[in-house]
C-alpha cells in the first residue's frame, strides 16, 4: 500500500512518512533559513599613555569588532573609570576627573560588545608631574647665571677676559650671575628663597610679580630702571599687566635646557606674536612685518650702562659705571629681521669693551618712532658722510668738575657693517683711582668689539635707511 502512485491518500502517506525525518536534517536541505553565527568577543587594543603637566592622555588603536570602550587608571587612591564611543581613540584626563600629582597610572583599555569585553594587548604607565618647573630650575638661567658670563669670558667668544685675565668666577658679578654665591637680596646658595619666602615653596607658590617693586626689580634694575628711575610709559604696565602676563614658568624656571644666555633661542617664551596676532589691520606692519621685528618700531628707548670700571669691581667688588644714557636705540639684525639692540662697555687699565646684542626694553608704545627717526636721520647721514656713527664722545668744554664729559648720540643708531673697524666711535674714561670719583679721558676706539646673537646691518640696510 506504500507504493500507490496517485491519489490523496498516496500524498498523505508520502507526507506522513517524511513527517518523520529529523528537524535537524530538514533545517539542513533548507535554503531559506540559514543558521546564524554566534557574536564573537571584541579584538584587544593597543594602548599609549603620556603625561603633560596636569593632565594624562591615553590613546588606542581599533578594534573592529567593538562596541565601546572603557578606560581605566590604576594606581592614584582611587580607580579611575571612564567610556568611550565606538569612534574614538583618545581620551585626556584632568584633575577634576581624579588625576592626581605624583602618580603612576597604569592604563587599561578595555573594548566592548554585545558578547563581553576584552582587556588591551599592553597596560603602559606613566607618571604624573604637575610642576615640572621644580626640576626644570637647575639648568635654568635664573639658576646658573649664565649670560653675561657668556660674554666675559676669553672661551669661546673673546670676551673681555682676555685682557683682564681674572676668571669670572672671581668677579663681583658673580654674586647675581653665579649659583652658590647669593641672588638678589638673599645671601647663600641661589635657589628657591632667591623669589620665595621659603626654599621649599609648594605647588602654587607665587610671588609679588606684578610691578618692579616686587622681587623681580629686585635684580632686574635695568628694567626697574625704565620704569622707575626713568619714567618711561609702557603700553602693558600702563594696562595694569605685570610680568608674568608675558612671561612663562619656563621663562622663570627654566624648561629643562641650558642655556648660554637668554638671547638663545628658545630660552625665552614672551613674544610679541604671543598676543598680537592681526597685523594685517595695520598699513605698516604690511610694510615692514616680514623683515622688522616688532621692538624697532615699538620701543621708545633703551638704557645702557655705559663705560664700567673694572678696577672698582676687581678691588672693592662693588659695580661701578659712568652712567645710565637713554633716549636711544640701536638696530641689528636677528633671525633674518632688524631688532632693536642695546650694549655694554667696560674699561680696564687701558683695555676696552663694546659688547652688542638684541635687547627687548620694557618702553613700548603704539607709536615709538615715525619714519623720519630711522629713515634719514643724524646717524644714518653721519655714517654715509665718513663711515663712521659718533655714539659716544668725550667733550672737554662741558667743563663738569668731576670729568663727566662724556656726551651720547640720541635716538634710533643702526650698527652699520663696519661697525668693528672704527664705524662706530666710542670714547672712554677711567677713574683716577679707584673710589675717588673723579673721571679722565683713556681712549677712543674700543680693543674689542662683540655682537652676539645677531648682525650688523648690511650695507643694502644702510642704504634703505639713507
Amino acid at each position: 500500500m506504500f507504493k500507490g502512485k496517485g491519489g490523496r491518500m498516496g500524498k498523505l502517506v508520502g507526507l506522513a512518512a517524511f513527517a518523520w525525518l529529523p528537524v535537524a536534517f530538514l533545517a539542513a536541505c533548507s535554503n531559506e533559513d540559514p543558521a546564524t553565527e554566534p557574536e564573537l568577543p571584541p579584538t584587544a587594543v593597543s594602548v599609549q599613555i603620556s603625561a603633560n603637566i596636569d593632565t594624562v592622555t591615553v590613546t588606542w588603536g581599533p578594534s573592529q569588532t567593538a562596541l565601546s570602550y572603557r578606560i581605566e587608571l590604576a594606581g592614584g587612591s582611587s580607580l579611575i573609570s571612564e567610556t568611550a564611543t565606538v569612534t574614538e581613540s583618545s581620551l585626556t584626563l584632568v584633575g577634576d576627573d581624579g588625576i592626581e600629582d605624583g602618580v603612576t597610572y597604569t592604563a587599561n583599555v578595555f573594548a566592548i560588545n554585545g558578547s563581553g569585553e576584552t582587556a588591551s594587548s599592553n597596560a603602559p604607565t606613566v607618571t604624573t608631574n604637575f610642576f615640572m618647573w621644580d626640576e626644570y630650575f637647575e639648568t635654568s638661567l635664573h639658576r646658573t647665571g649664565m649670560g653675561k658670563q657668556t660674554f666675559y669670558n676669553e672661551v669661546p667668544n673673546g670676551g673681555f677676559e682676555t685682557y683682564v685675565q681674572v676668571p669670572y668666577e672671581e668677579l663681583a658679578c658673580r654674586g647675581c650671575h653665579t649659583p652658590g654665591l647669593g641672588f638678589g637680596t638673599v645671601k647663600g646658595e641661589r635657589g628657591c628663597l632667591s623669589c620665595h619666602d621659603t626654599d621649599n615653596p609648594t605647588l602654587g607658590a607665587k610671588v609679588e610679580s606684578d610691578n618692579l617693586n616686587g622681587v623681580c626689580g629686585v635684580c632686574h634694575s635695568r628694567q626697574k630702571a625704565e620704569a622707575i628711575t626713568w619714567a618711561y610709559s609702557d603700553v602693558h604696565r600702563d594696562a595694569g599687566m605685570g610680568c608674568m602676563d608675558c612671561h612663562s614658568l619656563g621663562d622663570v624656571h627654566g624648561d629643562g635646557t641650558t642655556y648660554a644666555s637668554m638671547l638663545e633661542e628658545g630660552a625665552i617664551d614672551a613674544r610679541c606674536l604671543n598676543c598680537h596676532t592681526d597685523l594685517a589691520s595695520n598699513s605698516y606692519h604690511n610694510i615692514h612685518s616680514e623683515t622688522v621685528d616688532c621692538t624697532a618700531c615699538h620701543v621708545q628707548s633703551v638704557v645702557t650702562c655705559n663705560n664700567c670700571h673694572i678696577e672698582t669691581e676687581l678691588e672693592t667688588g662693588a659695580k661701578l659705571a659712568y652712567g645710565q644714557f637713554r633716549d636711544w636705540r640701536f638696530l641689528l639684525n636677528r633671525d633674518g629681521k632688524v631688532h632693536t639692540g642695546n650694549y655694554q662697555s667696560v674699561v680696564f687699565e687701558d683695555k676696552s669693551v663694546v659688547a652688542f646684542g638684541p635687547f627687548y626694553a620694557h618702553t613700548i608704545a603704539k607709536n615709538a618712532v615715525k619714519c623720519s627717526d630711522c629713515h634719514g636721520n643724524e646717524s644714518v647721514e653721519d655714517w654715509f658722510d665718513d663711515g663712521v656713527i659718533d655714539v659716544v664722545v668725550y667733550d672737554e668744554g662741558i667743563g663738569d668738575p668731576n670729568g663727566k664729559n662724556l656726551t651720547w648720540r640720541r635716538g634710533v643708531i643702526p650698527i652699520p657693517p663696519n661697525y668693528f673697524e672704527g664705524g662706530m666711535r666710542f670714547d672712554f674714561v677711567t677713574l683716577t683711582g679707584v673710589g675717588s670719583g673723579q673721571w679722565e679721558f683713556v681712549k677712543t676706539g674700543a680693543d674689542i668689539y662683540q655682537l652676539l646673537y645677531g648682525t650688523p646691518l648690511t650695507q643694502e640696510q644702510m642704504e634703505k635707511l639713507q
